[in-house]
């Protein structure tokens, strides 16, 4: 497994952040984009492969946030799909073994109806990501993807479409959703893991500290980890109000990285 961390986005505050990652022992930076993606150039992303790798850095994946891939409105849809066929450029571009991004929402529809608009939309961006050598994982609950619950994902396995999660226990947490089983039973699906926490008083989310400080069962979802043989990225995501910034962030990422050590090799 390898240490990454979610960057900023502007090149200053990512040479800065890179910096951080080599003098502490991460491998990776992840960066993630949402409305702004569509703002992005490619020397860009070239300046961003430069400053990791005079590094040493990795990109540890690089994603596209909140573009509705299975829009019902077929302007919506067709830039949303020029956004990913860039996504999978940019990947390209970084060396990035992993792109993210969302399932897509088709407004009103079942289920059923989703997984089955899936299979239509998503097998040439599969085949495209695989000949550039990136691999999609997609996030759960929010953003535009359908994926809601465990479930969404194991009827488009049915289908025959081997895709991947981006997993992130705290955020199934917070949907009522057991991570534990999730893990349990598909841990060989996951292929990037986010590492935030989330600390409940009364159901209520009242501080996202550094791993081990609050709810999320770190120590079991690794075990199911290594039953599973995960050798990837364990992605910290520096969030809420308080340690999403200095100074409190440079301490999440470090004690993070410090207590779910002792569950890494």
């Amino acid at each position: 497994m390898q240490w990454a961390f979610i960057a900023k986005n502007d090149l200053e505050t990512i040479q800065q952040d890179a910096q951080f990652a080599a003098l502490h022992g991460f491998t990776g930076l992840e960066f993630n984009h949402w409305a702004t993606f569509a703002e992005l150039t490619t020397d860009y992303v070239e300046a961003v492969g430069q400053i990791l790798a005079d590094q040493g850095l990795g990109c540890s994946s690089f994603g596209l946030w909140g573009w509705n891939h299975m829009a019902r409105d077929p302007e919506e849809r067709a830039r949303a799909h020029v956004l990913l066929d860039q996504l999978i450029e940019f990947g390209r571009i970084l060396q990035a073994k992993t792109v993210i991004t969302g399932g897509g929402n088709l407004e009103g529809a079942t289920l059923a109806e989703q997984v089955a608009e899936f299979r239509q939309v998503f097998p040439p961006f599969l085949e495209k990501a695989g000949q550039a050598g990136v691999e999609i994982a997609f996030y759960a609950l929010h953003g535009n993807s359908f994926f809601d619950s465990i479930e969404a994902y194991e009827q488009v396995w049915a289908k025959g479409l081997d895709i991947r999660i981006k997993f992130d226990p705290a955020n199934f947490l917070h949907a009522g959703q057991d991570p534990l089983p999730i893990v349990q039973h598909h841990g060989g699906r996951i292929g990037y893991m986010h590492i935030k926490e989330h600390l409940y008083r009364e159901e209520e989310v009242i501080s996202q500290p550094a791993a081990g400080m609050g709810d999320v069962p770190w120590g079991p979802l690794f075990a199911f980890l290594h039953e599973h043989g995960y050798s990837g990225w364990l992605s910290m995501e520096p969030h809420g109000p308080l340690w999403s910034r200095e100074p409190l962030r440079s301490r999440m990422l470090l004690l993070s990285k410090r207590y779910l050590e002792s569950f890494v090799l």
